[in-house]
C-alpha cells in the first residue's frame, strides 16, 4: 500500500458568507509529485496557507504522515518544507550563512555535513560561499528549496516556483524535483505555467473558483484514446477521396494538409491506402494532447 504523505479532507474557508474554497478534498503519496492547478483568484494559495497553518480553516482536517494539524501542529508541521510566494533570504550574508540560519531555528540538530550534503543535492555547492545579493533568481530559487529541505521533511510545498526563471533556470528545477522525488520526498506545486507542470507531476488537480474540479493521473492525459494527427500529402483533392472510404473524423483542411480524428488501429491503413493511391505521404505525426488543452476544456465547462 502507498504511504499518504498529506491528505486533505472537505476543506473550506470562508471570508464573511464569500467562501474561497469548498469542501477541498485529496491525499499525495510518498513520492509523488502533485500539481495543484487552477487560474489566478481560483484559490490555490488559500488552500496551500491552510496546509501550513498560515490561516485558519472554516471546515475539515488536514493530516501530514498520518499526524492531525490541528491536534498536534508542532509534530505535523515538522514533515513539511515550504516556499510560499518568493524564498526570503538576507542579501547581504552567504547562501552558507543563510542556511545555518534556518539551521539553528529548527528544532532538529542539524549538522554542517548534512547541510553540505542538502547544498549539493541543489546544485549550489560552488556558489554558497558567495553572498546571496550575487545570486541569479534561478540560484535563490534552489537556495531557497535547500532552505525548505533543511529539516528533511516529507513534503516540499512550493508556490509557483518557477516565475521568473529563464528556460535553464526552470529545466535545472524540473530535474531537482525528479531527483528528489525519486529519493522518497512528496512534492506540491502549486503553478499556472501548465507546460512546465505536464513535465514533472505524476497527477494533477484543477481548482476553479473555488472548487475541486479534477484530478488525474499524468499517465492517463497521455494515454492514447482517439488520436489527433496532422497529414500533408502531394495532392489534397485525391487525398480527400481515399480518407472518405476511411473510419475516420477530417477536423481541418488546407490544401494539400489535413488534421485528422483517428483511432490507432486506422493509422496503417491510411498510409496504405494513400500509397495505393499513388499519393506521397509528406507528414503523417501525432499532435500531443496538452495539460493546457485538458485545464481550457475543464475551466470552461467543455468536455474532453
Amino acid at each position: 500500500m502507498p504511504e499518504t504523505v498529506l491528505q486533505l479532507e472537505n476543506i473550506s474557508k470562508k471570508i464573511g458568507k464569500k467562501e474561497i474554497i469548498h469542501n477541498i478534498s485529496f491525499e499525495i503519496e510518498k513520492g509523488e509529485v502533485f500539481g495543484l492547478l487552477g487560474p489566478n483568484g481560483a484559490g490555490k494559495t488559500t488552500i496551500i496557507r491552510s496546509i501550513v497553518g498560515l490561516i485558519s480553516k472554516t471546515n475539515g482536517q488536514v493530516s501530514i504522515c498520518g499526524v492531525n494539524l490541528d491536534e498536534n501542529f508542532k509534530e505535523a508541521i515538522q514533515n513539511i518544507g515550504a516556499i510560499i510566494e518568493n524564498p526570503e533570504f538576507y542579501m547581504y550574508m552567504s547562501g552558507w550563512k543563510n542556511l545555518k540560519q534556518f539551521a539553528r531555528m529548527s528544532r532538529k540538530d542539524i549538522s554542517d555535513e548534512e547541510i553540505s550534503a542538502i547544498v549539493e543535492k541543489v546544485k549550489l555547492s560552488h556558489a554558497i560561499h558567495n553572498k546571496v545579493r550575487t545570486y541569479s533568481l534561478g540560484m535563490r530559487q534552489r537556495l531557497g528549496v535547500a532552505q525548505a529541505l533543511i529539516h528533511e521533511p516529507a513534503l516540499l510545498i512550493l508556490d509557483e516556483p518557477t516565475n521568473g526563471l529563464d528556460p535553464q533556470g526552470m529545466a535545472e528545477f524540473r530535474m531537482l524535483i525528479k531527483e528528489l522525488a525519486a529519493n522518497g520526498t512528496s512534492v506540491l506545486i502549486s503553478s499556472h505555467l501548465l507546460a512546465e507542470i505536464q513535465q514533472i507531476t505524476d497527477r494533477f488537480a484543477i481548482i476553479d473558483k473555488g472548487h475541486l474540479t479534477h484530478i488525474e493521473k499524468m499517465t492517463d492525459l497521455t494515454a492514447d484514446k482517439t488520436l489527433k494527427v496532422t497529414l500533408e500529402v502531394s495532392d489534397g483533392a485525391s487525398a480527400m477521396l481515399v480518407l472518405d472510404t476511411l473510419d475516420l473524423e477530417i477536423i481541418e483542411q488546407r490544401e494539400n494538409q489535413f488534421v485528422l480524428n483517428v483511432t490507432r488501429e486506422v493509422l496503417p491503413e491510411i498510409a496504405r491506402a494513400l500509397i495505393r493511391a499513388n499519393l506521397d505521404i509528406l507528414e503523417l505525426s501525432k499532435v500531443q494532447f496538452s495539460l493546457e488543452d485538458r485545464f481550457l476544456a475543464l475551466t470552461n465547462g467543455g468536455e474532453i
